[in-house]
């Protein structure tokens, strides 16, 4: 008798050993030493599975260096860089790296303005790329009067700056280059602390990263939001 119980021990673990082989094992990433969360996230989105199986990181060495955690938050910021997809960051807030990580999806989906700022608000420096209507950099450009500027390039990252940081300013709809529009939606959105107001976001995808962050920023920072 006592022998048939534990036959019918084993039957069982082996049993619950070969689910685990069919069913989870397949769905953990393993660390060798040449694996790492940027090569999980490149197989995770090759097989369209979730980004939250980047949890699903083991590493058997008992002083990895960097650690399984630390490859696991690697291979979620790799994947939403990679598939534009913001709503992976979640899965890193509210840490610096989540934000970090909607940083690395905006840049992706807002390349393509012409000029961009830097620096603090206080004292902003615009930089004009080869792409634009000649590369130049100035430093703190007014944005009180737009028209100022004879080019057309700076004149609508100035309607975009003027939306972003001063009161009741939202000039987005003089803006004719799509991403610059886009963006400067974004800012107005980010500046009411209003969600709803992507919608007049036109991209899709950038509609839904406006969606995203500004949610965030709402419900981690409060009324201390940090502009882009």
């Amino acid at each position: 008798m006592r022998f048939l119980k534990l036959v019918a021990i084993a039957i069982l673990l082996c049993l619950s050993v070969a689910t685990f082989l069919v069913y989870v094992y397949p769905r953990y990433y393993i660390l060798d030493g040449s694996r790492t969360g940027t090569d999980i996230a490149e197989e995770i989105i090759a097989n369209k599975r979730s980004p939250a199986e980047c949890s699903h990181v083991l590493d058997f060495d008992p002083f990895p260096s960097p650690s399984a955690d630390e490859q696991s938050r690697l291979c979620v910021y790799i994947y939403a860089k990679l598939t534009q997809d913001p709503s992976a960051c979640e899965l890193l807030m509210p840490s610096d790296y989540g934000w970090s990580c909607l940083g690395a999806v905006e840049e992706k989906l807002f390349s393509g303005r012409l000029c961009t700022r830097s620096g603090a608000l206080d004292h902003p420096v615009v930089y004009c790329n080869r792409e634009s209507e000649g590369e130049l950099t100035i430093d703190r450009p007014q944005i009180k009067d737009c028209s100022q500027y004879k080019r057309k390039d700076l004149r609508e990252w100035c309607y975009d700056a003027r939306t972003e940081v001063l009161d009741g300013a939202h000039d987005c709809q003089r803006i004719t280059r799509d991403v610059v529009r886009d963006f400067c939606e974004y800012n107005y959105a980010l500046k009411m602390r209003n969600p709803s107001l992507c919608s007049a976001v036109k991209d899709g995808k950038r509609r839904d990263f406006c969606t995203t962050y500004v949610s965030l920023s709402v419900k981690y920072r409060g009324s201390d939001i940090a502009t882009p």
